[in-house]
């Protein structure tokens, strides 16, 4: 029987779960993942007062800790079994392996690999799974685990949903959300702006905080986002980090006076828009 069924208890029997004979009916199929996608269709068209529970029995903790390809495999048949209906219950158990700190703080079982494929199936669900998807990127997450969600991000990244729900999401993570103390995680922010660039609408999210207030606000967080815009090579926005190049100039001279942390986080900073220009120039040679 395939990792996908439920295993069935005296007390399961009683309420009548349909079997498998039941559900196939005598058909064939040409692979197990094309039969186990049947089943899941069938239990959710035809027999739904079992949907929820053959769901809960399959996405869980244990699972994932301890036969995570079985886990895999069944939430990837899940995402061509739901694709395009966004399912309630199908959206709420696989927004639970992103957004669970059980599932992402794990340390002694961590599977982005199920991560990626939760993520990837709730973005193929519809709106309200893309909705789910943006929920999980919040400031809790961050604050528990920031690299899970440059993990979701670069999928995001991968897919280029035309979503406004997830350019806000990856922008909330790179530009708003910090640490309890008020930091924040270098490799998440790059990783948000990098992927948030390869979104229809990321340019133009990206550019809306390329402001003196935010920037000089926290220059250690765009020193992150400068790296993130130079790795998506995101020419479009030159002309802003050309006029951000001046900005920072002036403030150094400012600052001549006043040594310190900040003043060294704004030379950062403006050595990192350097090389961010320098890029530009360098990529458009290469290209003519």
């Amino acid at each position: 029987m395939s990792a996908v069924f439920c295993s069935r208890g005296a007390d399961q029997a009683a309420n009548a779960f349909p079997t498998p004979a039941e559900v196939f009916r005598g058909r064939t199929f040409a692979s197990e993942s094309e039969r186990d996608i049947f089943f899941l269709r069938a239990i959710h068209d035809r027999y739904p007062e079992h949907w929820p529970e053959l769901l809960e029995a399959n996405v869980t903790e244990r699972d994932y800790i301890q036969t995570p390809a079985k886990m895999l495999r069944f939430v990837q048949e899940l995402g061509e079994a739901m694709r395009d209906r966004d399912d309630p219950a199908a959206i709420k158990n696989l927004a639970t392996v992103i957004s669970d700190k059980r599932f992402f703080t794990n340390i002694n079982a961590y599977h982005p690999e199920i991560l990626d494929a939760a993520a990837q199936v709730l973005m193929q669900s519809g709106p309200d799974g893309r909705k789910a998807l943006a929920a999980s990127f919040s400031e809790d997450h961050y604050r528990d685990d920031a690299e899970s969600l440059a993990e979701l991000a670069k999928i995001v990244g991968e897919q280029k949903p035309a979503d406004p729900v997830l350019a806000k999401a990856l922008a909330a993570t790179a530009f708003n959300f910090s640490t309890a103390n008020g930091g924040i995680f270098p490799h998440c922010t790059t990783e948000s702006v990098r992927n948030l660039l390869l979104l229809p609408s990321g340019v133009a999210e990206v550019r809306t905080h390329l402001n003196t207030n935010e920037i000089f606000g926290n220059p250690v967080r765009f020193e992150s986002v400068i790296d993130g815009v130079t790795a998506a090579d995101a020419s479009d926005l030159k002309t802003n980090l050309t006029a951000m190049a001046a900005d920072v100039k002036a403030k150094l001279a400012a600052l001549k006076n006043n040594p310190g942390d900040y003043r060294d986080a704004v030379q950062e900073l403006a050595d990192a828009v350097r090389r961010a220009l320098e890029a530009f120039t360098v990529d458009k040679a290469i290209k003519k």
